[in-house]
């Protein structure tokens, strides 16, 4: 019977060294960790924004070179001044022969065209090219159908970083795998040097932080601080491979912060005070009656009154006796299950105490969560932009036979996932030729000129679309959006982050959610508000007694996207942010469950192996001292509760056989 108790007992012990040793080493946390994790999100999210705007030049010069065949051009002068239209981007372009570095035809800035090989392109390929002399260009070739000839375009390299992030003293940089900075917005402190060298070698093997020591940062408001930086690789392709450039934000953080969540050593007390009272009860008030009756049935020597009803029962039966009806007694069961709800409730209070704590957040997490609604903006804002842009070049390539364009329209889906489908209407809307999917649009005259489009405002799916009217005048290409792609794109960012248009209207998001719910609550519609207003505002906020950092970003700052007046709304719980109270909270969470399931296992074990036989041999002694000297008793378990079983079925032979 002590078994049970001595495992629980360690268990707890363990339990009790656990909250004396992590939850001062979990308060002890550097801050630049916690600052470093809190961005590492923002970093992410930039990585891919960044590679994002590379492919998208493969994207338009694939588009524009599959075009090519259904309207070539006369001469490599025209075909380069095409190919320049078809990329905005582009800083320079060459058209060049097959296996030659000369070129055929040029436009813009020079191009760096000896970094390719000399042997022949055959795909889209992609190449970054930096020096010691001038900044990172991308240079981007494709062979042009139909000819022996290659294009090339060069196109700089776009961190895109929000003007939230520029107002803000972290620095975000462009580096090569050696250290060099290529690009970088703001200045970071010279006491990151070595970390930047550190952090853009590191980005070879992925996205991670690099801290510095303790206090070697400069001084800010009078307090050291601790230089860090968060790095993530720019990868593109399919699957993705780096390119040789990193994203790294650089910035100092206060040296300490300090812990919100109750000093830990008071339910350190507590836990260890509770844990020893219900020990002590199991071991007086159940183990030693029942250990005191075993000794007494194999001595024959009575034992006295029992204070353990279950334990008087048996005593009398075994002694020969009346049983002592004067004094109360308690039931054993009783006994297991205060001993039981001593830490269970001690549990309680310490989960309800650690769920109810609010961390403190601080501000630069609000306007780490402001700039990836910020950067999720810039990403969608992007994506739109390029969806109409791709429309608007492919419309500059075609001629006035519909059925010709059948093909064409297959490659432009083929080479846009953004698209879901892609199609030719006439005046009243009628689709002509289509490639894709089904279209959701429903039948109705196309909007006038080029745009982009929200068609319905409720239903199943969004119809989101972009529009450009075709040479002949009285056609319109039209090519629906996939909302997946942009739900992607959400993903990317932390917590829940969805896409509003103005009617509060939900049209994609990062988790499960139903086209068209509204957003309903007046904090997160004031945000928005502000948001489309200019004035966004990022903070916490109370919904449904939880709190949140909510932020969010318009996607206007382009003619192309300004009419729609969407919204990106970023909602991130406050629980799940990388703070060091969250730590501590869910480390007290922790504990609070381990020692409900201790308490629990508790109550189990005693009750299912001792208290449940014990009662059952009460009931029987009871049958044996009304005079029931024939139901054989037998032993459940070969335990205390055992051998007082086989005494008192000893006890109920002796009297059969003096009666016989």
């Amino acid at each position: 019977m002590r078994a049970p108790l001595a495992v629980v007992a360690t268990a707890f012990a363990l339990l009790i060294g656990c909250c004396l040793v992590v939850t001062p080493t979990i308060n002890a946390a550097n801050s630049a960790h916690i600052l470093a994790q809190s961005q590492q999100r923002l970093v992410d999210d930039l990585a891919h924004a960044t590679a994002d705007s590379l492919g998208e030049v493969a994207v338009e010069l694939s588009t524009a070179a599959k075009l090519y065949s259904i309207n070539p051009d006369r001469t490599p002068a025209d075909a380069v001044t095409a190919f320049a239209g078809s990329c905005p981007q582009a800083r320079g372009v060459v058209l060049m022969a097959q296996g030659t570095s000369k070129p055929l035809a040029r436009l813009g800035e020079p191009v760096p065209v000896e970094s390719f090989p000399d042997r022949g392109i055959d795909r889209i390929t992609v190449r970054v090219v930096h020096d010691q002399t001038g900044p990172a260009v991308v240079l981007t070739a494709a062979p042009v159908p139909g000819t022996d000839w290659i294009v090339v375009v060069s196109t700089g390299i776009q961190v895109p970083v929000s003007p939230t992030i520029r107002e803000s003293a972290h620095a975000i940089l462009l580096t090569t795998p050696d250290g060099r900075v290529v690009q970088s917005h703001g200045r970071p402190d010279p006491s990151t040097r070595e970390l930047i060298t550190s952090g853009s070698a590191a980005a070879a093997d992925g996205a991670g932080v690099a801290v510095g020591d303790e206090g070697s940062g400069p001084v800010v408001n009078n307090a050291r601080t601790t230089p860090l930086t968060v790095y993530a690789p720019v990868k593109t392709g399919t699957p993705a491979s780096p390119v040789g450039l990193n994203v790294l934000l650089v910035a100092v953080a206060p040296v300490a912060t300090d812990s919100q969540i109750p000093v830990p050593i008071d339910w350190t007390i507590t836990l260890a005070a509770v844990v020893a009272a219900a020990m002590a009860l199991i071991g007086f008030g159940f183990i030693r009656p029942i250990r005191r009756l075993r000794t007494s049935a194999l001595t024959g020597v009575p034992s006295g009154r029992h204070r353990l009803r279950e334990a008087e029962r048996i005593a009398a039966a075994l002694e020969g006796r009346p049983r002592d009806a004067r004094r109360l007694r308690v039931p054993a069961w009783a006994v297991v299950l205060v001993a039981a709800m001593l830490p269970l409730g001690w549990a309680a209070t310490v989960g309800i105490a650690a769920g109810q704590t609010t961390p403190t957040v601080p501000d630069v997490v609000v306007q780490g969560q402001r700039a990836l609604a910020d950067t999720a903006a810039q990403a969608l804002r992007q994506q739109l932009s390029a969806s109409l842009t791709t429309l608007q070049t492919f419309t500059t390539r075609v001629g006035k036979d519909m059925s010709s364009l059948r093909p064409a329209l297959a490659d432009l889906v083929a080479q846009n996932p953004r698209y879901r489908s892609v199609y030719v209407t006439d005046a009243a809307g009628a689709i002509q030729v289509s490639a894709g999917r089904t279209a959701l649009r429903t039948e109705e005259p196309p909007p006038g000129g080029s745009g982009l489009h929200q068609q319905n405002t409720a239903g199943r799916v969004p119809v989101l679309f972009a529009s450009n009217p075709l040479p002949d005048g009285t056609h319109t290409l039209v090519g629906e959006l996939d909302v997946a792609k942009l739900s992607s794109v959400l993903r990317r960012t932390a917590g829940s982050a969805r896409l509003v248009d103005s009617g509060m209207r939900t049209l994609a998001a990062a988790d499960g959610y139903r086209a068209f719910d509204v957003v309903d609550e007046e904090p997160l519609r004031q945000n928005v508000t502000d948001a489309l207003a200019g004035s966004a505002r990022p903070g916490t906020v109370e919904i449904g007694g939880q709190w949140y950092v909510v932020a969010s970003a318009s996607l206007a700052g382009t003619s192309k996207t300004d009419p729609l007046r969407w919204t990106v709304l970023l909602r991130q719980p406050v629980t799940e942010l990388p703070l060091p109270d969250n730590s501590v909270r869910n480390f007290w969470l922790f504990a609070a469950m381990a020692g409900g399931a201790f308490a629990l296992a508790l109550f189990g074990w005693y009750h299912w192996c001792f208290v449940g036989p014990l009662r059952r041999l009460a009931a029987a002694a009871d049958l044996l001292a009304g005079g029931d000297l024939r139901t054989v008793i037998y032993p459940e378990r070969l335990n205390e509760i055992g051998t007082v079983a086989q005494c008192l079925d000893a006890c109920r032979r002796r009297r059969a056989a003096s009666v016989d």
